[in-house]
């Protein structure tokens, strides 16, 4: 069935959240060869294009598009502006204020969160630039990101790119350390609290103690095996809430030589049948310790993320050796992930079409999780029940956008398409 209407092609609805912010940023300037809507279009298409290599981009882009396309020269030194940056940084974080106010919010259920923002962050390598130089012995390291991704709205930001100067691969809490406050807390106003997910990296108590005093963000981490702790007391939490099931202890413990007062929260996942020891500067014990065992799990969104980035956007390597250029390169790929994000909500709520067949794979999981909970004669935590979302966009939604970006399909009838898409492939 042909749909006809006189509605926008899909690239107007994509790219509208985005270049609507532009006109309001700070650092969007007049550029008559290159304008700074078009630079995020081409930044945005360099992540969708299956094109491994700049120079195949700009061919392939010069095909579909050749006013768009700039000049191979002026395409790489744009790469290298530092204010090209800031304004893509400034831009997605406009967007991710954008999502939290339309966006639905996966922990909205949970009232004893009601003050927090909450964030997963970690690292992620991805291969150096086919220009970058050697080192003395012949080699050429990966690049290492920081990103956070907001639990609540599933949007996604850049922290700052790894040393690749000092360090051949540097640790996560060194780069931690030079990032701004302001950076961390995401664009949090004023008296609202941070809740930070973070891996066993993250073991730094002088910096968390740090960070709760002077900056109200807390993290939420595993225990190294290595770690001497001393029990200092217990924290009471009600073992009948569903919200606890699983947790076997909640005390405070001290860290020794750092002289810093942490919480420990033991729990039993009947899932793996293994027991997890969480770490937190989080003392209050109004948030129950069962939340924050399901605050780290949800941590894995961000690996989810990472994969989405490397394996369906194929962001496998740098795109060009300047360090501009390679925290260029991650803006646009939260910028990307991010447009999909906001369109993926626009199509279910407006236009009734989801993704059925992977909405019933998810379903199907937690009833396989339940039975093997209940075969060890204990229930599965009321977050992990209630946690129903989509961690990632599957390559049906990718491929259609990729695809359509370039055909002058009426909304509607682009609709279709990937209704028949989900139902069909």
């Amino acid at each position: 069935m042909v749909i006809t209407d006189s509605s926008p092609a899909l690239a107007e609805r994509f790219f509208a959240p985005a270049l609507s912010l532009v006109p309001a940023c700070e650092h969007q300037r007049l550029c008559h060869e290159l304008s700074d809507a078009n630079w995020l279009r081409v930044g945005v298409h360099r992540c969708l294009m299956s094109q491994p290599s700049g120079r195949g981009f700009l061919q392939a882009l010069g095909s579909l598009d050749p006013e768009l396309c700039p000049a191979n020269s002026h395409f790489f030194e744009s790469l290298k502006s530092k204010r090209r940056l800031d304004l893509c940084a400034e831009l997605n974080a406009r967007l991710c204020d954008l999502g939290r106010a339309h966006l639905p919010d996966a922990l909205g259920a949970f009232a004893a969160l009601d003050g927090f923002d909450v964030h997963a962050a970690d690292g992620h390598f991805h291969a150096h630039a086919a220009h970058d130089p050697a080192d003395a012995n012949g080699n050429k390291h990966a690049m290492g990101h920081l990103f956070m991704r907001n639990l609540r709205t599933g949007m996604i930001s850049h922290l700052t790119a790894c040393d690749q100067v000092a360090r051949k691969k540097e640790h996560d809490v060194r780069a931690l350390k030079r990032t701004t406050v302001k950076a961390l807390r995401q664009g949090a106003p004023k008296g609202r609290k941070v809740l930070l997910a973070y891996d066993r990296a993250i073991i730094d108590f002088r910096l968390l103690h740090q960070w709760k005093q002077g900056s109200g963000i807390y993290v939420v981490t595993r225990c190294k095996e290595n770690l001497a702790l001393i029990k200092c007391g217990h924290l009471p939490f009600d073992r009948a809430d569903e919200i606890n099931a699983g947790v076997m202890d909640d005390e405070l413990v001290g860290t020794g030589t750092a002289g810093v007062l942490m919480r420990r929260i033991t729990f039993h996942d009947a899932l793996s049948s293994r027991v997890f020891e969480f770490l937190t500067n989080l003392n209050d014990s109004s948030v129950p310790p069962g939340l924050l065992a399901f605050v780290y799990r949800m941590r894995w969104d961000i690996e989810k993320s990472f994969d989405e980035f490397k394996n369906k956007l194929g962001e496998k390597k740098a795109w060009a050796t300047s360090a501009t250029a390679k925290s260029m390169q991650a803006q646009f790929m939260c910028l990307s992930a991010n447009l999909l994000h906001l369109l993926e909500h626009e199509l279910a709520t407006k236009e009734g079409i989801t993704n059925k067949a992977e909405e019933a794979r998810r379903d199907k999981r937690l009833e396989q999780a339940k039975a093997v909970a209940a075969s060890q004669d204990t229930a599965l935590p009321k977050a992990v029940r209630s946690a129903r979302k989509l961690t990632q966009h599957t390559l049906k939604l990718i491929r259609w956008v990729a695809t359509q970006l370039w055909l002058d399909i009426p909304w509607k009838q682009a609709c279709a398409i990937l209704a028949a898409l989900y139902a069909n492939l």
